[in-house]
């Protein structure tokens, strides 16, 4: 039994408690007990829900959601494929912003100042 087919059962279970929490629920005699009970096991069948729907979508993509290479190039490939993923079909050019390092040697260069002198002077 697949990990998917097992979530799928899991699901049906907390259906059938789900039922039957409604039904006790309704009952005119229900205790606060057994309304509080219906919405935990609603909110258990919600959670099971999108553990199924991850589970599903995570095993087409195996390996891409977790990975995080360590080695700085490979990082910034990783940047680039995703940001073209993000925007295929596109005429521009794949771009993403990173700040860059500020080295300290940077920090003593000289400002940029305009040399230049107008026509009239």
């Amino acid at each position: 039994m697949s990990a998917i087919d097992a979530m799928q059962k899991e699901l049906e279970d907390i259906e059938l408690k789900l039922t039957s929490a409604r039904k006790a629920a309704a009952a005119p005699d229900a205790s606060e007990k057994d309304k509080a009970d219906l919405k935990l096991i609603e909110q258990e069948y919600l959670a099971a829900q999108s553990k199924a729907r991850r589970a599903e979508t995570g095993s087409a993509s195996a390996g891409k959601a977790g990975d995080h290479p360590a080695d700085p190039k490979k990082k910034l490939d990783k940047k680039l494929d995703e940001a073209l993923k993000g925007t295929f079909p596109g005429s521009d050019p794949v771009s993403f912003v990173e700040a860059a390092p500020v080295n300290e040697q940077d920090r003593s260069l000289p400002g940029v100042s305009s040399t230049r002198k107008s026509k009239g002077e």
